[in-house]
């Protein structure tokens, strides 16, 4: 497991006029939650995105220093953006005990999508249903994500939570039944006769309605 790290500054200021501020100034403001205590933090926001890139979306432990050389190893528990601007408004830091085992999430990772059997000779579609799952383990053993090889799969089959990688001395927490991913049968709407014929009727050419008017009147003369 790769390890990550990124400096942050303490701050004794709150509220909201405060984070404008350091937005403004090219920072993030953030909180940093520990073992039954929190404190506010500021990170600057090159720099986080910069750990983003590097983390590609994975699950990582990042280790936080601050200005008096102290140092937290943690998870990125939340990011909160602005829905106008996609900037970051604010993200929220979860501490981790060095040889304890916690609980987080981390990404389902899909392969053998284009050899899928089921896609190839059914016409089936995959259907990701989980895109995340709980796992429990200790900090040298987070994997950044786990995969699910669809390749062997025929339509109307799965795979579980119980069918995904053994991986040392990670956990998964979820219910083994809870479905990761299915390929499900085709779906293509056929009309039916009635519905054909009622469409049908309201696509009478206009020239063809004005010669049965025409007609009509006629008659009536």
């Amino acid at each position: 497991m790769q390890q990550y790290t990124l400096k942050i500054t303490n701050r004794e200021n709150t509220g909201r006029g405060v984070a404008r501020r350091l937005r403004a100034d090219g920072k993030i403001p953030a909180s940093l939650y520990g073992q039954g205590h929190a404190r506010s933090v500021t990170v600057s926001a090159v720099d986080f995105r910069d750990l983003n890139r590097q983390i590609g979306g994975g699950a990582a432990l990042v280790e936080l220093t601050d200005e008096k050389g102290d140092m937290a190893l943690c998870l990125v528990q939340d990011v909160q953006y602005n829905a106008v601007k996609s900037t970051i408004d604010h993200i929220d830091f979860q501490e981790v005990e060095r040889g304890q085992a916690f609980v987080t999430k981390i990404p389902v990772q899909l392969v053998g999508e284009a050899d899928c059997f089921g896609v190839k000779n059914d016409g089936g579609m995959v259907d990701q249903m989980s895109y995340e799952v709980e796992i429990r383990c200790r900090p040298s053993k987070l994997p950044d994500h786990v995969t699910a090889d669809v390749t062997a799969l025929k339509v109307g089959e799965a795979i579980h939570i119980r069918d995904l990688p053994v991986m040392e001395d990670v956990e998964y927490l979820g219910e083994p039944d809870q479905v990761v991913v299915a390929v499900q049968h085709p779906t293509v709407a056929v009309a039916s006769t009635d519905e054909v014929e009622a469409v049908a009727a309201d696509e009478v050419p206009a020239s063809k309605v004005s010669a049965d008017d025409a007609e009509s009147a006629d008659d009536k003369q």
